[in-house]
């Protein structure tokens, strides 16, 4: 299974879970997090921040469409980072040419439009062979037996933009952060909470453990945050009925839809509380 996660960048509490099979990318559900976000804390996600496996052209364009900052890392620049790509033109060498849809390559020749590619939904751009073979900038430009080869999105300016925002100081800052502030929501997990070891069978199942383990992790940061305050100690025992009701279904139950409905009700509870708790009761 993979097991999918957001949270909060002020107290590291859990706003959002899904698992999914093993064979669903990650990167495909960064919207979906996104969304249950906003449904579970009723507040709009300004910035999204994640690794280089969430920085896809799809994923890029999604944020930038719901104005929202990507400070993700790019999947695009890795790859330009490859041995095979040392001393060759990067495309920023080529002008675009919106009148006529076209790119001009550093040598001065027009690539023009070649085909579309509908699941990735980009133009391909490309000069014939014979041009490229003859140009004496051909060692810097291409390795390919036949001639440079550029992909441009349906919303390149969105992703131009995007790409920008993810390059950036904050873009950068925030992803330092991300990176032990995340891999230690899923540390405490697997340390305190036995992520790694799955409970029950099947997908369902597997969907209930997630739900309690970000439960009880998001009590836990209550805790730890407020204090023995008695407003902290009413919600922490409505957490604590949530929890044990949800793992009562979840032993007891042969009911699918009876226990997902209560599951789901841990994430949003606990993350609403738990975003407002620890700002007002610090």
């Amino acid at each position: 299974y993979h097991h999918h996660r957001a949270i909060d960048n002020a107290h590291g509490v859990i706003t959002a879970v899904e698992t999914t099979p093993g064979s669903i990318a990650e990167n495909s559900k960064l919207m979906d997090l996104v969304q249950q976000h906003q449904d579970n804390t009723t507040i709009a996600a300004e910035t999204v921040v994640a690794d280089s496996k969430y920085g896809t052209a799809q994923n890029y364009v999604a944020c930038q469409k719901k104005g929202m900052q990507t400070h993700l890392g790019d999947v695009l620049r890795k790859q330009n980072h490859h041995h095979h790509q040392a001393g060759i033109f990067p495309e920023s060498k080529f002008k675009y040419c919106a009148e006529d849809n076209t790119y001009v390559c550093p040598a001065g020749q027009v690539m023009k439009a070649r085909r579309v590619h509908p699941r990735k939904r980009t133009w391909e751009y490309s000069l014939p062979k014979g041009v490229c073979a003859a140009c004496a900038l051909r060692k810097q430009c291409t390795r390919s037996r036949t001639s440079r080869t550029l992909q441009r999105h349906e919303h390149q300016e969105l992703l131009d933009e995007a790409r920008a925002q993810a390059q950036s100081r904050s873009g950068k800052a925030d992803r330092r952060r991300r990176q032990y502030l995340m891999e230690q929501s899923f540390a405490d997990a697997a340390n305190n909470h036995g992520f790694k070891r799955s409970r029950w069978r099947r997908l369902w199942r597997q969907e209930m453990q997630d739900w309690l383990i970000a439960g009880i992790q998001n009590i836990r940061i209550l805790l730890a945050r407020t204090g023995p305050k008695r407003q902290a100690a009413a919600e922490i025992l409505r957490l604590r009925q949530i929890l044990a009701q949800a793992r009562l279904w979840a032993e007891r139950s042969q009911c699918y839809a009876l226990c997902q409905s209560g599951l789901r009700n841990v994430i949003p509870q606990s993350a609403a509380y738990l975003s407002n708790l620890c700002s007002q009761l610090n």
